[in-house]
């Protein structure tokens, strides 16, 4: 906990945390809509998201990682003939994991538009409702409710998933706190007391996410069931 390394970490855990928050903002919108477009009749939104989450769910997170911040940039000088821009390395991190999650939060979601009966549509439909007015106000509500614990643990795995930034190339400021501690025992050559250190951050942070979900869900059941 000396200076500078105490301030090192402190830095690598607003990183965690701002990776994890933009990550998880963007899965959350990306997974909604391409579960929405999975559920939906039209052949070629329900194909493309089909293929969207086929692509990658599938594919490693570290591959993906690695492809876009070593790969891409060579693709787009042979394709463009310009230089790819410098210091893009965290807005690509933050695109993979985004892509990865969202994949797995839209199959989420769409086990939670399945589980709402169909005659809540068609009772939608008797009201006078419009098809999107449906799903907005009647089936994604009670979708989220059902998808909160799995969702939960998705986002979990999402938090810890920032901790593939270690693999980058990374300017040293942009560091999360694994990438933080392995600057620290790269120094230091003790590697025990900062990995402790990132155990023990991971754990709060998860602990706190589980909190959150577990709370939400239990609001959700009480507006279903007061008895619950």
């Amino acid at each position: 906990f000396s200076e500078p390394y105490f301030g090192w970490l402190c830095r690598g855990v607003g990183m965690t945390i701002l990776i994890t928050v933009i990550t998880t903002a963007i899965s959350l919108v990306m997974g909604a809509v391409v579960a929405g477009a999975r559920t939906y009749s039209n052949t070629f939104s329900h194909t493309a998201a089909k293929i969207y989450i086929t692509l990658f769910r599938n594919t490693p997170l570290v591959p993906l990682l690695l492809f876009l911040v070593f790969a891409v940039p060579g693709l787009f000088t042979k394709l463009t003939g310009h230089t790819f821009p410098p210091g893009m390395e965290l807005y690509l991190l933050i695109a993979g994991i985004s892509l990865n999650t969202s994949a797995y939060i839209a199959e989420i979601f769409r086990a939670g538009i399945r589980a709402v009966p169909n005659q809540h549509y068609h009772a939608g439909r008797v009201l006078g409702l419009s098809p999107m007015a449906i799903r907005i106000k009647i089936i994604y509500p009670q979708a989220i409710r059902v998808a909160l614990p799995a969702l939960g643990t998705r986002l979990i795995h999402n938090m810890k998933n920032s901790s593939m930034a270690l693999i980058l190339p990374l300017p040293m400021a942009m560091m999360e706190v694994t990438g933080q501690a392995g600057r620290i025992a790269a120094q230091t050559f003790a590697w025990a007391e900062p990995l402790i250190f990132v155990a023990v951050i991971y754990i709060l942070f998860a602990s706190i996410f589980s909190f959150v979900i577990n709370q939400l869900a239990k609001n959700a059941r009480k507006k279903i069931d007061p008895i619950l």
